[in-house]
């Protein structure tokens, strides 16, 4: 893909290469849409959700004590009603997520034929830096840590694209007001 940025001309500083980054993408980065804080407390989980169009959402998710995948989505539920929502069956085995909606995008699916990969796929890793796993355990029997992230694909056998660490996305809002213009 290819990078065009007009609308600065920056020093090479720390803060104008992580706007470069930033601006520049490739197809193993997400279209991050939507950047959100929602809860209270000590310990903070990241859930990741790409839709099918690949419009990502990231939720950094405050919380006490011990908490389940399935208590984060409904932290982040009670946080965005009428925004977020999600559908789930459930099953003796567990439960299964159907469907998610996030603002305007949702997709909702069981894996139908003929590929099969018509639903939410369920990865984990330890912290931002790790690698995901495909996660063999439902999100309601995950008990997350602080630090830990869930990512949620719809419709691709692969892991959740890349988005840039909450600390570049802070990093990158302060680049974005102290950067000037130069001629």
């Amino acid at each position: 893909m290819r990078c065009a940025s007009p609308l600065f001309v920056c020093s090479f500083t720390l803060q104008s290469v992580v706007l470069s980054a930033a601006l520049c993408t490739n197809s193993a980065e997400a279209a991050l849409v939507g950047n959100y804080v929602v809860g209270s407390g000590a310990n903070a989980s990241f859930i990741q959700f790409q839709f099918t169009n690949e419009n990502t959402y990231l939720y950094e998710v405050r919380y006490n004590g011990s908490m389940t995948g399935r208590a984060l989505f409904d932290v982040v539920a009670a946080a965005q009603p009428g925004f977020f929502s999600f559908t789930y069956d459930s099953f003796s085995f567990g439960d299964f997520v159907t469907g998610i909606t996030i603002g305007a995008d949702t997709d909702f699916g069981y894996g139908s034929p003929p590929d099969y990969l018509d639903y939410w796929h369920y990865w984990t890793r330890a912290s931002g830096t790790d690698a995901w796993t495909e996660s063999f355990i439902g999100f309601a029997d995950r008990v997350v840590a602080n630090g830990s992230w869930d990512g949620w694909a719809f419709n691709s056998a692969s892991a959740p694209n890349a988005v840039p660490a909450p600390g570049a996305l802070a990093l990158l809002a302060g680049g974005l007001l102290t950067t000037r213009r130069r001629r």
